[in-house]
C-alpha cells in the first residue's frame, strides 16, 4: 500500500471523527439555544413540526438527523424522506466549515455542499447555526468567518455547561 494512501486513509478518518463530534455539539447547541437564546427560539417558532433535518459530512460519510417535535429538537436516525438535506461535497470541506475554518456563505458560494429543500426554511437553520457558531466559537475566530457577528444574550460558559451537562 502506498505511504500516501495510508496518511490521506488516517487524514479522512479524523476529520471524518471531527466531523461527527461537531455536528453532535452543533445539534445540541441548537437545542439548547432554542430553549434559551430568543433569536433562535423565534427562527425555531417557525419551523413546521416534523420538520426533518440532513447534515452530512460527504455524500457516503458521518451524518446527522433532527426532526422539530412540537417545541423540541430530537435527533433521530437516518431517514431517507427530509424536508432538509445539506451534503458536503467531501469530508475536507465539511472539516473546514464544521471547525470554522471556513463560513459557510462562502462554502455555499464555492460550491462545497449540495442543498436539497425549501431554501427559506434553509435559510432560517442557517441563521439558527450562525448564532449557535457565535457561542461555540471563539470572537476572533465567528468575526472571520460570519458575515456579522451576533451579541450574546448570555455566557459561552452557560452554553457549553447545558450542552455537556444537561444542567
Amino acid at each position: 500500500m502506498n505511504r500516501l494512501s495510508l496518511f490521506r486513509k488516517i487524514n479522512n478518518k479524523f476529520k471524518s471523527l471531527v466531523a461527527k463530534i461537531v455536528m453532535l455539539v452543533l445539534y445540541r447547541a441548537i437545542k439548547v439555544l432554542a430553549r434559551e437564546d430568543s433569536r433562535i427560539m423565534n427562527e425555531f417558532l417557525t419551523w413546521k413540526d416534523g420538520l426533518t433535518v440532513a447534515l452530512e459530512a460527504s455524500p457516503d460519510g458521518t451524518a446527522i438527523y433532527m426532526q422539530k417535535y412540537g417545541d423540541k429538537l430530537k435527533r433521530i436516525k437516518a431517514c431517507s424522506n427530509v424536508d432538509i438535506r445539506i451534503t458536503f461535497r467531501s469530508v475536507d470541506a465539511a472539516f473546514l466549515v464544521l471547525t470554522g475554518q471556513m463560513g459557510v456563505a462562502r462554502a455555499y458560494a464555492e460550491h462545497r455542499f449540495m442543498l436539497n429543500g425549501d431554501i427559506c426554511q434553509t435559510m432560517s437553520l442557517v441563521r439558527c447555526i450562525d448564532i449557535a457558531e457565535s457561542y461555540l466559537f471563539p470572537r476572533l475566530l465567528t468575526k472571520r468567518i460570519l458575515r456579522k457577528v451576533e451579541k450574546k444574550e448570555f455566557s459561552t460558559l452557560r452554553v457549553y455547561r447545558k450542552i455537556f451537562v444537561g444542567v
